[in-house]
């Protein structure tokens, strides 16, 4: 009957002084012997590989339990122990691995060593453990004495009392005159004596999927898609009755069915409609209010209750409106990129300048090389190839001939693909972008100060709208384009089937994101619904159950109003002059341009003139001077 490896914890508290000052009554010693017997009875079942020991100080230092008992347990489980003294509050948890035994040796539920025992074990209070209870009585024959007996009694029902509600489920107590008590939780806690016919595999009874009619409660607040109140079936089917729909709604009605335990209908309290308050039920749970709520949140809000096992893992985003497409007017810009249209620009001046250098210096004309480089771009075909007697010329003109079927062609090709699919438009994605387009938006009251403690940029922050759930469900679940919203995965998942059938969604996800972060229910830590509900959620994964209580949930909800199908028209909207926006702005720039140089060119022709006439008076005047002067 080897251990693998064996663990005792001498837990001394800090309460030296106090225990020396009190003058008490000796504690009644445990029958050593007995303890082993049941550890080894216990042990054959189980095959412990570790045992852990919380001693009294009282105990181990005013009896001979520390030699007595550790001498006849190592005897009996011949291994090298390891043997650790601390003196603080160190959790065992990760530390120990299952099957593991507690023995937890106490003179009562005020003794020092509970408290240490109740913090050392949070998180792993579900294994098995053994209280092993050590009264202080003021005579050795307590059944003689009624004042003792009911003392002793009182005890254990103090310290089944305090086991409860520190949630040790797996639990045995043993006392003077080789007394064992078990208990039954469920569902009121009972305390049962066994010592006139105990068996060791009655000690830990399993109750994960009986809990006898256990009661629950629960408030139920609004918080699409994860819980909403219905008032009957969809569509009038079935039995009209309250009842709650949603993922996580759902998920924990039928777990609760699925312990045999009871919801307590009580708490339909005509608040249903209203949305849930976060803050409000995680101070419940701290406050002992509440063992659970039904009521899943994102564990992005730090909180120092605890945990389920996850129902699912969310990141939590910004979603931001979609934009549709690009202005019917942009395609004739949006053809080529910016740099194209540079560098086609740069070439009528390169070609022109070509042009107006390769041709003879009699005939040179840079406006008519200007208008031959415009005409060989957009492959018209200029009529002075047909004139010039220049082969260098007429070489060029077929290379730009070339050169612009390429171009042309391109952009035909390209803008016919636009007319006939809208080119895809850049999107908000970023931090920057959101700052780029003004973009309020609309966020959780809670979550504000979480994005300021991750240091997004000032200017970000100030587009934040904080409001309160109420007021983001009437927004952000209908879809209002105004602004962007906070969301966490399992809603948007949810949202998005919305815009399922249409070819351009209305909302979008950002790349703006923190996570990921688990998807839980809010639930007392060490709680004895903890173990059962991980079973549960991982056997609802496995058989696909989420999936379809999610498909259930949009159904419901779709019936109640809170979300709708949207289903878009086709349209055929024809070509507008508007269009042509881009060709009419270039003509007026065009005709102004042109009416601009027109003007200048009569302003020159007039300048020409006058000085021409000028030039005539002077060498007139000259003429008339010379021949006077002759004569």
């Amino acid at each position: 009957m080897a251990l693998d490896s064996a663990i005792a914890l001498l837990i001394l508290s800090s309460n030296i002084t106090r225990i020396h000052k009190e003058q008490l009554p000796q504690p009644k010693m445990v029958n050593n012997s007995f303890v082993i017997e049941i550890v080894s009875s216990v042990h054959e079942l189980y095959h412990f590989k570790n045992f852990v020991f919380y001693i009294s100080e009282r105990l181990a230092k005013d009896t001979e339990i520390s030699n007595d008992f550790f001498h006849d347990f190592w005897e009996t489980f011949p291994t090298v122990p390891s043997i650790l003294m601390i003196n603080n509050n160190q959790s065992m948890d990760g530390f120990l691995s299952t099957p593991s035994l507690c023995l937890v040796l106490t003179t009562g539920f005020d003794d020092p060593i509970m408290k240490l025992a109740s913090v050392g074990m949070r998180g792993v209070r579900f294994l098995k453990t053994i209280f092993i209870y050590f009264p202080i009585l003021s005579s050795k024959e307590y059944y003689h004495s009624l004042k003792d007996y009911k003392r002793l009694y009182e005890g254990i029902r103090r310290l089944y009392a305090w086991i409860w509600r520190k949630q040790f489920i797996n639990c045995l107590l043993m006392t003077v005159d080789n007394n064992i008590f078990i208990h039954e939780p469920y569902p009121t806690l009972q305390i049962i004596n066994v010592t006139s016919q105990w068996n060791s595999s009655t000690f830990f009874m399993d109750y994960s999927t009986d809990f006898k009619g256990y009661v629950i409660d629960s408030p139920v607040r609004y918080d699409l898609p994860r819980v909403f109140f219905m008032t009957g079936p969809r569509y009038g089917l079935g039995k009209k009755k309250p009842h709650v729909s949603g993922v996580s709604g759902k998920l924990f009605m039928i777990f609760v069915d699925y312990i045999k335990a009871n919801y307590n209908e009580s708490k339909f309290d005509g608040y249903e409609y209203e949305a849930l308050d976060l803050a409000e039920i995680i101070n419940k749970i701290d406050q002992k209010e509440l063992e659970i709520s039904m009521n899943s949140y994102t564990g992005i809000l730090g909180s120092n209750i605890g945990s389920s096992y996850p129902i699912g893992i969310n990141d939590w985003c910004i979603m931001v409106p979609y934009r549709n497409e690009t202005p019917a007017h942009m395609y004739l810009q949006k053809s080529f990129r910016p740099y194209t249209w540079y560098l086609m620009c740069f070439s009528v001046f390169y070609i022109a300048l070509g042009l107006w250098l390769s041709t003879p210096p009699s005939r040179r004309d840079i406006s008519l090389s200007l208008l031959q480089a415009i005409c060989s771009m957009v492959l018209i075909s200029p009529l002075r190839i047909f004139k010039v007697p220049s082969t260098r010329i007429r070489f060029l003109f077929v290379l730009l001939f070339i050169m612009g079927f390429f171009i042309t062609n391109l952009y035909l090709t390209k803008m016919a693909s636009f007319l006939t699919a809208s080119p895809e438009v850049p999107q908000i994605n970023t931090v920057q972008d959101v700052i780029d387009a003004k973009l309020p938006i609309m966020i959780a009251n809670y979550e504000y100060d979480i994005m300021m403690s991750n240091n997004f940029p000032a200017e970000f922050m100030a587009l934040m709208v904080p409001v309160s759930k109420g007021e983001m469900d009437k927004h952000r679940d209908k879809f209002n384009n105004s602004f962007g919203y906070s969301i966490q995965s399992d809603r948007w998942d949810f949202l998005s089937i919305q815009q399922r059938f249409m070819k351009k969604p209305m909302f979008r996800l950002s790349e703006i994101c923190m996570g990921p972060f688990y998807h839980v229910y809010p639930i007392q830590k060490d709680s004895h619904l903890a173990k059962p509900l991980q079973e549960f959620i991982m056997s609802a994964f496995q058989f696909g159950l989420v999936s379809y209580w999610n498909a259930e949930a949009f159904a419901d909800a779709l019936y109640l109003d809170y979300v709708t199908i949207i289903v878009e028209e086709d349209n055929f909207v024809p070509l507008s002059l508007t269009f042509f926006r881009s060709i009419w702005i270039v003509w007026w720039f065009g005709l102004l341009f042109s009416g601009l140089a027109f003007c200048l060119e009569i302003k020159w022709h007039l300048l020409q003139r006058k000085r021409n006439n000028l030039e005539n008076l002077y060498r007139h005047s000259r003429t008339f001077k010379w021949l006077k002067i002759k004569n």
